[in-house]
């Protein structure tokens, strides 16, 4: 599934700013674990082209585990004692005063 996976994308110049203002809840939109951006010079043969000049794509599995509430795999999983099977941001979801987004 795609919250199994992390996802790179390298981006152009314009884009890479564009993107960059969604900050950490890129992964939200590309429904996945992770989402990192990257210069697209910075580019793989590994990656995959996109029908854009400005765009390539890299998706792996995660190697991390996954939440038991919100199925993300991070790696930050049972590091609260008292969740073993949660990740912080479900722990502050739960327990705390919950998770502020900005953008998604």
């Amino acid at each position: 599934g795609s919250l199994g996976t992390e996802i790179s994308l390298y981006c152009g110049k314009e884009l890479l700013d564009t993107l960059s203002k969604v900050d950490d809840e890129l992964r939200f939109a590309l429904i996945s674990s992770s989402a990192s951006l990257k210069a697209l010079s910075d580019a793989g043969s590994d990656c995959i082209a996109t029908g854009r000049e400005d765009l390539k794509v890299s998706v792996a599995a995660s190697a991390h585990e996954k939440c038991a509430r919100c199925w993300h795999h991070r790696e930050d999983v049972g590091q609260d004692p008292r969740h073993p099977e949660l990740c912080t941001r479900c722990v502050e979801n739960v327990e705390g005063e919950g998770e502020k987004r900005v953008h998604i």
